[in-house]
């Protein structure tokens, strides 16, 4: 167990390394009560989050979600997050639990003399995500009821045991599965259900770390790692996250629209060792010969791809794939390739 933003949360049960396999290869479960839940609702919440997020949110049909972020003014990236349109005038936004409180009051803030009302039921919602190839099947031994065209970032109401919650065909994982956000009153019961359900089909429990290493695989972004405001989407490579054809303004905007005119001096970039290494830690500079060039945001060894591998930012003129870069470790450098993302792609999505 380990401490995170006021949480004690589960980091290892068994290995990291049989964990993340188990996860690639059968399903895992994992608990992310920490995450924070965001209800926004009202008569102008679609116009009042179009002005708020940088993508599209006039398009998002009900029952479906999004992936999306906070911006600052400078475009940097505060938070990125999850939006769901559980109803037609009401969303579900999922963010980290480092900046749950903050995002609460961003929107607060920003909704001033609006219509639209912020409520944080964080305390009152846990979380599970169950990923995998089996993950589908173990979950519909429990909600029958699941639809059987669940389409990818749906969000659809379930019922176990009387009580409603929301399973979405999302994750972190870089695998196929669902996250379902439901009261707390449910937590224990509906973990212990989905274990016994998918004994037979190889589900074990899994902790955060094996959950990094999995997100790192896939190069899905870490906020606070990749992500910070001292970035922009332009320079994580997630300029898609940003709608530029979209009347609506948004924070950071104007300067997002500038930094693409002259174009980022950094961008990310994902890399595996060349040989047996130790793995590279966040922070670590990233070299060109003598030079430093970039520096390591996220590292560890991948069981998956049995290398260490790592994310982090470079110079733009050398973010290329197969360019060549070592870092260092006790007097000793590493050789690394440059790979285009994701480091692993499922072939069960």
């Amino acid at each position: 167990m380990g401490s995170f933003a006021g949480w004690v949360l589960p980091i290892v049960y068994t290995s990291v390394a049989e964990e993340v396999l188990s996860v690639r290869r059968k399903a895992g479960l994992f608990d992310i009560s920490h995450m924070g839940e965001l209800l926004l609702q009202g008569p102008d919440v679609q116009e009042r989050l179009d002005r708020l997020l940088p993508s599209n949110i006039a398009v998002l049909p009900t029952g479906r979600g999004r992936y999306s972020m906070l911006l600052n003014e400078d475009g940097g990236i505060m938070d990125d997050l999850f939006v769901y349109r559980i109803e037609p005038s009401r969303f579900l936004l999922v963010v980290n639990a480092s900046t749950t409180q903050k995002d609460a009051r961003w929107f607060s803030e920003k909704l001033v003399r609006a219509e639209t009302t912020i409520a944080d039921e964080s305390e009152r919602w846990g979380g599970l995500a169950l990923q995998g190839p089996e993950a589908r099947n173990i979950l519909r031994k429990i909600l029958p009821e699941l639809p059987e065209a669940f389409e990818r970032r749906a969000i659809v109401a379930a019922s176990w045991k009387g009580t409603s919650f929301w399973v979405a065909r999302t994750g972190y994982t870089g695998e196929d599965g669902a996250e379902l956000f439901f009261p707390v009153s449910l937590g224990v019961g509906l973990w212990d259900t989905l274990l016994q359900a998918g004994a037979s089909s190889g589900l074990r429990p899994c902790g955060l770390a094996a959950r990094d290493i999995l997100r790192l695989e896939a190069c899905l972004p870490l906020n606070g790692h990749e992500l910070s405001e001292e970035r922009t989407p332009l320079e994580a490579r997630m300029g898609w996250v940003v709608d530029w054809e979209k009347s609506a303004s948004f924070p950071g905007k104007e300067a997002l629209a500038e930094k693409r005119r002259r174009a980022p001096d950094l961008s990310l970039v994902a890399f595996a060792a060349e040989r047996p290494a130790p793995p590279p830690r966040a922070g670590y500079p990233l070299l060109a010969g003598e030079t430093v060039v970039g520096k390591v945001t996220s590292g560890g060894f991948s069981p998956t791809l049995e290398a260490a591998i790592g994310m982090g930012y470079v110079n733009v003129a050398l973010a290329t794939e197969g360019t060549r870069l070592t870092y260092p470790v006790r007097g000793t450098r590493y050789p690394v390739t440059l790979h285009l993302s994701p480091l692993y792609r499922s072939k069960n999505r």
